[in-house]
């Protein structure tokens, strides 16, 4: 999905507080990619890229090594965010609400029973490069140091 992208890129994940619905992901989706395609920073064009994962996660990806981000441009993709919550009345800052996963069920629980589930994977929406997002994204609760 990001295979043009180099494993340092800058990652950005928004949590759902929900699965979005088929319709949801084909709003979200050709929003995101008129976002990702304007998307700039100092008027200069960022080489980004933007995906949903799991049908609960965006995530935008951004080859610094081209173009770094600015604050300006990182605020204005929150604002974007932000607004397609606003949209579809979904809460994509709240870190309380964490995703499980275990073989082939999901669970959304609030990150105070983090402990409860030890034999379950989370997602860790505080990956912060293509590389951790490739290698961290599905972590064991168990080793997260959410629960130590």
């Amino acid at each position: 999905m990001f295979d043009s992208f180099p494993e340092n890129s800058q990652v950005w994940i928004y949590s759902s507080t929900r699965f979005f619905t088929n319709v949801e992901e084909d709003f979200i989706t050709s929003n995101l990619d008129q976002f990702i395609n304007q998307w700039a920073t100092h008027g200069t064009e960022l080489f980004a890229k933007g995906a949903i994962l799991h049908h609960s996660f965006i995530v935008i990806v951004a080859d610094e090594n081209k173009v770094k981000s600015s604050g300006c441009s990182i605020d204005s993709s929150v604002r974007f965010i932000k607004d397609l919550g606003k949209e579809l009345n979904i809460d994509f800052f709240n870190r309380m609400s964490i995703l499980l996963k275990k073989e082939d069920e999901y669970k959304r629980i609030h990150f105070s029973e983090l402990s409860n589930h030890l034999e379950y994977e989370m997602f860790n929406p505080m990956v912060k490069t293509l590389k951790d997002l490739n290698e961290n994204f599905l972590i064991k609760v168990a080793h997260s140091e959410l629960v130590k």
